[in-house]
């Protein structure tokens, strides 16, 4: 299972939840459900949405998914994708960011599928 993880995939997932939280107050999204593909390519993750960083330190979680995490001065990212099968998974994610004066945390939970790699999705390295 430890080859499967960590070999390069590509998902598509659909947005189950998402929800910001400031001291200034708490704030969900109008619209939920949002699509949401990215790749996984070696120590790199990269899509459309969630993914503000170039490199990542991706790690085993147990033999049921990965831990990702990335940090830069504007923000800090933590992602974990839970392996319900060897083709579905729930990947969650927060991070904080340094927006203006406060920091503002925001957590996303989605469903994913493991998705035949597509040469016109993209590679990590060219972002």
């Amino acid at each position: 299972m430890a080859t499967t993880v960590l070999a390069d995939a590509r998902y598509r997932c659909v947005e189950l939840d998402r929800v910001s939280v400031s001291a200034g107050g708490r704030m969900s999204p109008a619209f939920p459900g949002r699509v949401l593909n990215f790749l996984k390519e070696g120590q790199n993750l990269c899509g459309d949405g969630v993914f503000f960083h170039k490199t990542y330190h991706i790690t085993l979680d147990g033999a049921s998914g990965w831990r990702a995490r990335a940090h830069s001065q504007e923000r800090d990212d933590l992602y974990r994708l839970e392996l319900i099968s060897a083709r579905q998974g729930l990947l969650f994610h927060t991070a904080i960011i340094n927006y203006r004066s406060e920091p503002v945390i925001q957590s996303q939970a989605f469903s994913c599928a493991v998705v035949e790699l597509d040469p016109s999705f993209g590679q990590c390295a060219a972002k």
